[in-house]
């Protein structure tokens, strides 16, 4: 049997709010994501998606409970260990493209891989073309991105989070900024590298959006519970 890609146990997330304050994100008592899955999380604003999203993209720290990333604990690992395993195995979609404005689409995509080793990292380069002209994107590559709109910006970013193959894609909010035909797009590209085997975790506020992934997580008042 496969091992989950995430599992987490009794998790609370709690933020320092002044000096002697403190203020609880998040508590759940599990989440389980399998290999290959799509799971939408939803939920108002303030109610702690991103940051559910940041902690499995190990950007961030739990601070109570068990956190299991692909076998490993999430607690017991390296800063640099996590780097490795955010640059390898997590691409990470934003709603606010993240896009370097003096670099080159080019160099924007090709970012993720200047950390990889020498051979690792010609692998990504050769995927490249295949990929920016899968997502339409090929005669973009000598541009800025204030010259680009916001759709092919998101799909720009889209690339970036694809160059490495990474089996997680994390994304928060990537339709937010686009208008409805934009949105169709890139949700289906997201659908399309999911049914090619990679694990996806959505976070959206759009609920006809939710309803096409494979399951919906929902986040009210720091509880989670899945549908």
């Amino acid at each position: 049997m496969t091992q989950p890609v995430y599992v987490l146990k009794k998790v609370k997330k709690i933020f320092p709010d002044g000096e002697k304050i403190s203020r609880e994100i998040l508590s759940f008592d599990s989440f389980v994501c399998e290999k290959g899955e799509f799971i939408a999380v939803v939920g108002p604003s303030g109610s702690g998606k991103s940051t559910l999203l940041s902690i499995l993209g190990l950007v961030d720290n739990i601070t109570e409970g068990d956190y299991l990333i692909m076998g490993h604990q999430g607690s017991q690992l390296t800063e640099k260990e996590k780097a490795c395993l955010r640059n390898r195995e997590i691409g990470f979609v934003l709603q606010n493209f993240g896009l370097i404005d003096d670099m080159t689409i080019k160099d924007n995509i090709l970012l993720p891989t200047k950390y990889l080793p020498s051979n690792l990292r010609k692998e990504a380069q050769r995927r490249l073309l295949p990929l920016v002209e899968e997502l339409g994107i090929a005669p973009l590559l000598k541009k800025f991105p204030n010259k680009l709109s916001g759709g092919q910006k998101q799909r720009v970013a889209i690339a970036r989070s694809l160059i490495n193959d990474p089996s997680i894609i994390l994304a928060d909010e990537p339709t937010g900024n686009l208008d409805a035909a934009n949105a169709h797009q890139v949700m289906s590209i997201l659908l399309r590298k999911h049914q090619e085997g990679q694990t996806v975790i959505l976070v959206t506020h759009d609920e006809a959006l939710a309803k096409m992934c494979d399951r919906i997580v929902r986040l009210d008042s720091k509880a989670l519970r899945s549908e």
